[in-house]
């Protein structure tokens, strides 16, 4: 019984930690083949059109941008980006308010992958979405 209620207590404490980290979580986006998406939370337009020239310019294959809130501003980690493409990240961050990111409304009909949260997910149904878009311009 002993070993049940600290199996049960560990996994609650692991639930909690990882609901206070998702709590500072503003947005996550994601990068693939030099393109951006927003897998959670949600940014300004004109911030993600900036994240998504720094992606470009940099030629990043895959990597993460992680906003969080820190006390009273925004912080930024990058995963996958190189130190140069990174600063420029941090760069475009700082010139955002954190009310104004707090106040980004989220994309009107995210895909089941954003909703979940899962990069891997959100990419495939993104790129189905294209193609059937292509497919219909086509006709």
């Amino acid at each position: 019984m002993a070993v049940f209620v600290a199996v049960v207590l560990g996994v609650g404490l692991l639930a909690l930690l990882w609901a206070s980290a998702r709590a500072r979580e503003i947005c996550v986006l994601s990068v693939r083949a030099g393109r951006l998406l927003a897998i959670r939370g949600a940014l300004p337009a004109s911030a993600l059109e900036a994240f998504g020239d720094v992606v470009e310019r940099s030629g990043t294959v895959r990597g993460t941008i992680r906003v969080l809130r820190d006390g009273e501003r925004a912080r930024l980690e990058a995963e996958g980006l190189d130190e140069h493409a990174a600063q420029r990240a941090r760069n475009v961050l700082g010139t955002y308010p954190l009310p104004r990111l707090l106040a980004a409304t989220p994309a009107r009909s995210p895909n089941l992958g954003q909703r979940l949260g899962w990069a891997w997910l959100a990419w495939r149904q993104r790129d189905a979405a294209e193609d059937v878009a292509k497919r219909r311009a086509g006709h």
